[in-house]
């Protein structure tokens, strides 16, 4: 029995499942999160979504969060989404880790077997890793699980430019709209709707880029840049285009999460692994785009990634 046949029958037999996803979320884990627990409603389902993160105005357009539980009960099954390591579900890691019959939807190579049982797919988004499950099950999405999913597609793979984009990519994108997504929602949650805050935040965030060795840029934000402008770390969406910059090779954005502890958004061009220096913190991700945290003073932080970057690369 393949892994799909075996979640497929983890399914089945679940009446009562809870769904995870990773803290410091973006629209990915917010999409295959909402997506799995829409489809295993309309399947009868008992279904309880779990997020240690708190969703913003802007992503709640399309993502409800009054749909978010806060107590846990004893359930059937537990599902992780677009998540490696269950370690990266804040407060309910240790639920999910005593758990007995577990299953991680993912597009992110893992080394933690976090799940009982691990289907990690090589797609743009986790997003998809859902659709696939979905049709193997023989059923369709209705439009508000193609909604979600689409969200999750579409920004995973900021509108269809990262290096993981192939045309399995585009096809799901076409499935998804031929199910009912509401495309034109989408884009004006994630690309329509920028808030004059968010404009100023990318501007400090410019302004405090430093470039090392001449091909490495790193900026950051700290608790209280987001306080003043009344923003969430998970808005911080400027990773993307600090590799963008001319001559750069790899970048890196800071967001401060507490006095001494920051997450880290890293990118790179083709021919540099972002993944293997993620890695070395406890993260991981893509190969040009991955993420983890580290704790220190900012400096430090600084000084310790470039360390494992020169390394690496230098």
């Amino acid at each position: 029995m393949n892994n799909y046949k075996k979640a497929i029958s983890m399914i089945n037999t679940a009446k009562s499942i809870a769904v995870f996803s990773h803290v410091s979320y973006d629209c990915d884990a917010l999409g295959s999160m909402f997506g799995i627990c829409e489809f295993l409603k309309s399947l009868g389902k008992n279904v309880d979504v779990f997020l240690d993160d708190n969703v913003n105005e802007a992503d709640a357009v399309i993502f409800d969060k009054s749909l978010i539980s806060n107590e846990l009960k004893s359930y059937d099954l537990c599902i992780l989404t677009d998540a490696s390591d269950a370690s990266r579900l804040g407060k309910y890691s240790d639920y999910f880790k005593s758990q007995s019959n577990t299953l991680r939807l993912d597009h992110h190579k893992g080394y933690f077997n976090t799940a009982t049982l691990e289907i990690v797919e090589d797609f743009s988004s986790a997003s998809e890793v859902i659709l696939n499950l979905i049709e193997k099950m023989g059923e369709k999405p209705n439009e508000i699980t193609a909604t979600y999913l689409f969200a999750g597609l579409v920004s995973d793979t900021d509108r269809f430019v990262t290096s993981n984009v192939n045309l399995k990519t585009f096809e799901n994108a076409y499935k998804l709209v031929k199910y009912g997504a509401d495309t034109e929602k989408v884009n004006q949650m994630l690309f329509k709707s920028k808030s004059v805050n968010t404009e100023k935040m990318k501007a400090l965030i410019f302004s405090r880029i430093k470039i090392y060795d001449n091909d490495i840029a790193i900026s950051y934000v700290k608790l209280k840049d987001l306080k003043k402008y009344g923003l969430s770390k998970n808005k911080l969406e400027y990773s993307n285009e600090l590799i963008y910059l001319q001559n750069i090779k790899i970048s890196c954005l800071l967001k401060q999460v507490s006095k001494n502890t920051y997450n880290c958004s890293l990118r790179s061009k083709p021919c540099y692994s972002v993944c293997l220096i993620a890695e070395k913190f406890g993260g991981g991700g893509h190969e040009m785009a991955a993420g983890c945290t580290i704790k220190g003073c900012k400096r430090k932080v600084i000084n310790q990634l470039l360390e494992v970057i020169r390394k690496f690369y230098k």
